[in-house]
């Protein structure tokens, strides 16, 4: 006969809470994408050096550390005179301090020239806590393939 397990698990109205959090923390992410806002979107990341980003979603890069992830929207958006990514959640996992969110990015961009595109991508969203925050560690985007 099985022991019954020491461990606690958490209650389900405290993972309702946080379940809250990661998905305000996932939203302003792609508030702060759509809106091209970098002082927005260094309140959602970690800004460290084990930063990741794998972008963009048709011709991904590896890019590593906040540098680096700062460095690619700077020469990526100006290109774009309208930029508006959303995600729909499709699944939010919680394993201690760290929550990962994966879901469908709609995409939707005109460029300065004036061409108009769209795309579908799946995402994913590593998250950890920090001092009661949920902040991004990891974002990687890859094209749903078109049928």
């Amino acid at each position: 006969m099985a022991k019954p397990s020491s461990a606690k698990k958490p209650s389900s109205a405290k993972t309702a809470v946080e379940i809250k959090k990661i998905k305000a923390s996932n939203e302003a992410y792609y508030k702060a994408l759509s809106g091209r806002d970098m002082p927005a979107m260094e309140k959602v990341w970690t800004c460290a050096a084990d930063n990741i980003l794998i972008a963009p979603p048709g011709n991904p890069r590896v890019h590593v550390g906040w540098s680096a992830i700062k460095r690619n929207w700077e020469a990526y958006w100006p290109r774009f005179a309208r930029y508006r990514v959303i995600m729909r959640v499709n699944k939010i996992n919680i394993s201690g301090p760290v929550a990962w969110v994966h879901g469908i990015e709609t995409s939707q961009r005109r460029t300065t020239s004036g061409e108009v595109s769209s795309s579908h991508n799946y995402g994913t969203n590593i998250f950890v806590q920090r001092n009661g925050r949920w902040l991004m560690v990891f974002h990687q985007a890859a094209a749903v393939p078109e049928t």
